[in-house]
């Protein structure tokens, strides 16, 4: 299997909490980044695509007829698996009816939205520039143009998030039919505005909010299948998926990440060195048995697959997480409170 990923790393104006790589640019600088990224395609190895992937940042502005050429181009070096997932991340602000009808017409068959919250509040202090009923607006907008696989993410641990207003707002969203919902908690991220915010929820309460958050994904028929995603059966992001069995996957653009025959590349975040040089293979840092090792644990315990038990140290402590895991089909696999407290849970397997 193999993935593609193409980064953007424009945006309008950069979230409060935002620690990507992204800035807002102008038309000269958007139209220099894509023909940097038709090189890199051009001179990239070329094996045909399972899942192909527009993140950033906020790829919409690149605008339609730019991305019309970048899909052109990679259907002719790359080429896509006659079942191959293609997905593109918009925002509410910049998605329009028209958008939709040209992404259709290239062949985009998923869609991420960037919700985030329903509540004007919270969207306010994260620094969105959508309103709550604009994201409702545009989800409505992205069923009507034909798109049936949409994922939303949200955001909790939002400082003045409530039950209430969390519950609204995964009520809102589950209302429309989306097949996958993806939540992250709040970050507070060196360098970002919120650096220097009001101190993060606490604990307990933002625990609260996680649960919540896992039995309405449950009572809304979505499996809670990683760590942060949640999906309708038959709809796990096979992208995404991807990262987390370790296959092979290409990124291009600055900040960019690959991963190809045992060895990790990463891009410089730098949008003016990638339009001098869209190398997208620097910084190559092999993979070896120990750091393999950690990666199978590592990602292995984000999913609910988990990991085979032979990779657990001797002497594993079972006992210790027993109120945070369980054991089938010779796994070791984490609840939904292992989930919650994963980082900590896969140190003490990794010691």
């Amino acid at each position: 299997m193999f993935s593609l990923y193409i980064h953007t790393p424009f945006c309008k104006q950069k979230c409060r909490y935002c620690a990507f790589h992204s800035a807002p640019a102008d038309e000269m600088q958007k139209e220099q980044y894509c023909n940097a990224l038709l090189k890199a395609i051009e001179n990239a190895e070329h094996r045909p695509c399972a899942t192909l992937y527009f993140g950033g940042g906020t790829p919409a502005l690149l605008g339609a007829e730019r991305l019309a050429r970048l899909m052109k181009k990679i259907r002719q070096t790359f080429g896509l698996l006659p079942d191959a997932e293609m997905t593109i991340e918009l925002n509410p602000e910049s998605t329009t009816p028209e958008l939709l009808s040209a992404l259709k017409e290239m062949g985009f068959n998923r869609i991420s939205l960037g919700v985030q919250s329903l509540c004007d509040k919270e969207l306010h202090f994260l620094g969105r520039l959508h309103s709550a009923e604009r994201a409702k607006d545009a989800l409505s907008e992205i069923f009507t143009a034909g798109f049936q696989n949409v994922s939303a993410d949200v955001m909790f641990g939002i400082p003045g998030q409530t039950e209430e207003s969390f519950s609204s707002t995964l009520d809102t969203l589950l209302s429309f039919p989306i097949t996958h919902l993806s939540a992250y908690g709040l970050q507070w991220e060196e360098g970002t505005p919120l650096g220097n915010a009001p101190q993060p929820m606490e604990e307990e309460t933002e625990e609260t909010l996680w649960l919540l958050l896992c039995r309405k994904a449950k009572e809304a028929g979505l499996e809670h299948y990683e760590i942060s995603n949640f999906a309708k059966e038959g709809y796990a992001s096979k992208h995404n998926s991807a990262y987390w069995r370790r296959t092979d996957y290409l990124g291009i653009g600055p900040a960019a990440h690959s991963f190809l025959h045992g060895v990790r590349y990463s891009a410089p975040e730098d949008t003016a060195a990638f339009i001098l040089n869209p190398d997208p293979l620097q910084n190559p840092l092999p993979i070896g048995e120990r750091d393999a090792y950690e990666e199978a644990v590592m990602l292995g315990l984000r999913t609910k697959d988990g990991i085979p038990l032979s990779l657990l140290p001797s002497g594993f402590d079972f006992e210790r997480y027993q109120d945070f895991s369980y054991i089938e089909h010779n796994r070791f696999i984490l609840n939904e409170r292992g989930f919650y407290l994963s980082n900590t849970i896969i140190q003490g397997v990794l010691q």
